[in-house]
């Protein structure tokens, strides 16, 4: 196996930190008959909360910023030099997404270096406005880091090389004599194994909660969550496909298997890392989501947390077009899906009260896959399955949903009922 360390304190503090800290030393470039040029800053972040973008393209005759807001694409002016720029109006502080759109073509910004992967393309810039108040996702100054190490495998299950991450907490001890709980937590769809620490800030968020003592040190496992192989490369699915439907109905139960059968056992082999049921949780956003509900319910044996955050169940084998779902939701509501799906899918939830300590489903108010979760939610009801509920008001498919679903989950997770 190999292992490539990805973040130590100062790798996290780069991965989450501001996108004013994230800037790259530019080289000038020259421009004809100018000499050097200046090197562009962007984005700068304003203490009012404004962000300037600038992008130099002389010859381009239309720029875009995309990303920022769902459906929102303000032009960028040009001036006399060349350079396009865009001043937003103060915007609350969170980590942001955005691209360039060039003449109808999407890039990122060459001037910002902190950027979130994806699975499907070059993925986005990033901008991280902050007020100086502490939120969750900011490293808190003066605490003790946890380090991430990126782990490759070849995956006979699924047919492909893969990876995954494995956070581990600060002053983590190898041969500590009680082992880690740990936390399996997914990406949604679109997005690669490193979806949670690039744009999650999951690693961050879980040092300072432990660091304040509200969340148990605990390892994390974020794995790649497509369950075909050549998912990346054409965004079907490759062998798995199948028409309407995003990844194939083999996609999901294929993951789940190689979560429990491939992923698990490396990870325990590599960690000082607990093999009791009653220390391991299965969590995730939208496919990810679906995929910890369907991977914990039908392995009970193997986790005794499990929770979605905004959950496309639209991807559950048996689904009807699933692929509806897109890459979100927040765009309209989605027709309900048959009971039938729920039935073929969990069939054994006979003892899910007495083996699961949480079975935790949130959801915004505002995502279009709201219905489908109170539609699963009703369908718990009828079995007497117990669950905790969190529709987070006003609230759309998006990241600061996410990392607030995470900073209030992790608190709970291997307490007590």
């Amino acid at each position: 196996m190999k292992i490539r360390i990805l973040t130590t304190f100062a790798a996290i503090l780069a991965l989450t930190t501001t996108a004013a800290l994230a800037q790259p030393p530019a080289t000038p470039t020259p421009g004809p008959g100018r000499g050097a040029m200046a090197p562009l800053k962007s984005p700068e972040v304003s203490a009012d909360g404004r962000v300037t973008f600038r992008l130099r393209a002389p010859n381009a005759k239309e720029v875009l910023v995309t990303g920022l807001a769902p459906g929102q694409r303000p032009a960028m002016q040009k001036d006399e030099q060349g350079v396009w720029s865009l001043t937003t109006e103060p915007m609350k502080p969170d980590m942001y997404g955005y691209s360039f759109n060039v003449d109808g073509a999407n890039f990122n910004d060459p001037g910002n270096a902190n950027f979130k992967t994806s699975a499907f393309g070059a993925g986005q810039s990033q901008v991280h406005v902050t007020n100086g108040t502490p939120v969750s996702w900011e490293p808190a100054p003066g605490i003790a880091r946890g380090a991430v190490a990126h782990h490759f495998y070849h995956s006979a299950l699924i047919g492909d090389d893969r990876d995954y991450y494995v956070y581990t907490p600060p002053n983590y001890e190898p041969n500590r004599k009680e082992p880690y709980p740990v936390l399996y937590l997914l990406h949604g769809l679109g997005d690669d194994a490193a979806g949670w620490v690039t744009a999650g800030a999951a690693n961050v968020i879980l040092d300072n909660l432990i660091a304040q003592g509200k969340a148990k040190p605990m390892i994390m496992v974020n794995t790649l969550g497509y369950g075909v192989a050549n998912m990346m490369s054409d965004g079907r699915g490759g062998r798995g496909g199948g028409p309407g439907v995003i990844g194939g109905e083999k996609m999901i139960p294929n993951f789940a298997a190689a979560v429990v059968e491939e992923v698990m056992p490396q990870v325990e082999k590599q960690y000082r890392v607990t093999k009791d049921r009653t220390q391991r949780a299965i969590a995730g956003l939208s496919m990810g989501g679906a995929e910890a509900l369907f991977t914990g319910l039908n392995h009970q044996d193997k986790f005794a947390w499990v929770a979605s955050f905004s959950g496309a169940f639209v991807m559950w084998p048996g689904a009807v077009n699933p692929a509806a779902a897109g890459r979100g939701g927040g765009r309209g509501g989605m027709a309900a899906l048959d009971t039938a799906v729920f039935e073929k899918n969990f069939p054994n939830l006979a003892k899910t009260n007495s083996q699961l300590k949480l079975l935790w489903i949130a959801c915004g108010t505002d995502d279009g896959l709201i219905g489908v979760n109170r539609q699963f939610k009703e369908w718990l009801k009828t079995k007497d399955v117990h669950f905790t509920e969190a529709e987070v008001p006003g609230m759309a498919h998006v990241w600061p949903l996410w990392r607030q679903n995470l900073t209030e989950l992790a608190p709970r997770l291997f307490q007590g009922r």
